[in-house]
């Protein structure tokens, strides 16, 4: 497919294919098909702006994410994933991954450069890390990886799945004043406002208490205490419960609390892929439950 192209690939001068699907996060509503528009070549430009070009649709793709395994999964492009030969701790097996042979790796926007870089050079495979810090960033992933996997099509249905749920959250939060949100995702760890899960708490209508840049390990809880969130939520893997925290002296009197505002997310819907719009409005129903009867 070409040479390395090490970071997050961005959409560049590929015709009018590249236009038309971007179109679709704008809701513009031409469908791409394979009689009107030519795919290939498609040119994308990666760390320092390294332009490569696409000849044609990946074959074999090693998958280092989980949330770009789920795209790739929900564009139909299941029998193009080699393998996804990652250790738990998320350490590439480059062994393993030279075994698979493939021509496309795909890898999160936190996988690390150097990592990276070594299996491109053990595969000689382009890498293409999908951006995942927003709603609008994951739909531009979906977008891409419809490019690089030859599903165009199928990727625009994905975002305008995410689009109309986007805008059923707008139209019933339409003047609902922001309710002031902690997530905590274990061991009262949390997000910034400048991740995904935070733009998600963003669009539901909520306000992260966390702020930009919390610290990192657990919130500071008399912190917590002055900030007095409207509504506590956890996510699925962080172990939390509504008895936890009435048991804990350090978050039995927060009000959310106190007055049970508190909900579980399914971890699986934070996760950068095609279920995102799902997660949204997962978020904006706990937040807003008046809004949504």
């Amino acid at each position: 497919m070409g040479a390395l192209a090490v970071g997050r690939l961005v959409a560049a001068a590929a015709g009018a294919v590249v236009l038309a699907l971007l179109g679709a996060a704008c809701g513009e509503r031409g469908e791409p098909t394979a009689a009107t528009v030519r795919l290939y070549p498609v040119t994308v430009a990666g760390a320092g702006d390294r332009p490569f070009v696409v000849h044609q649709a990946a074959r074999r793709i090693a998958v280092l994410a989980p949330g770009p395994r789920a795209i790739i999964q929900a564009l139909g492009a299941r029998s193009q994933i080699a393998g996804a030969p990652i250790r738990p701790n998320g350490e590439i097996r480059l062994r393993r991954l030279a075994q698979l042979r493939p021509d496309l790796i795909v890898a999160s926007a936190e996988t690390d450069d150097v990592a990276l870089s070594r299996a491109a050079a053990a595969t000689h495979a382009t890498v293409y890390q999908a951006p995942d810090g927003s709603v609008l960033e994951v739909e531009r992933a979906i977008t891409q990886l419809g490019l690089l996997t030859g599903r165009p099509v199928e990727a625009r249905r994905l975002v305008q799945r995410i689009e109309e749920r986007k805008r059923l959250v707008r139209q019933k939060l339409a003047g609902a004043p922001a309710a002031t949100v902690f997530l905590d995702t274990g061991l009262y760890t949390t997000v910034s406002d400048q991740s995904l899960a935070g733009d998600l708490i963003r669009q539901a209508g909520g306000s992260n208490v966390a702020g930009r840049s919390p610290s990192a390990g657990s919130f500071d809880l008399s912190e917590l205490q002055g900030l007095d969130p409207d509504v506590y939520l956890a996510t699925s893997e962080s172990g939390t419960s509504l008895a936890d925290l009435r048991r804990d002296a350090r978050t039995k009197r927060l009000t959310a609390v106190r007055e049970g505002r508190f909900a579980i997310i399914p971890s699986s819907l934070l996760l950068p892929g095609p279920r995102i719009g799902d997660g949204l409005l997962r978020i904006a129903r706990l937040l807003h439950p008046d809004a949504f009867r």
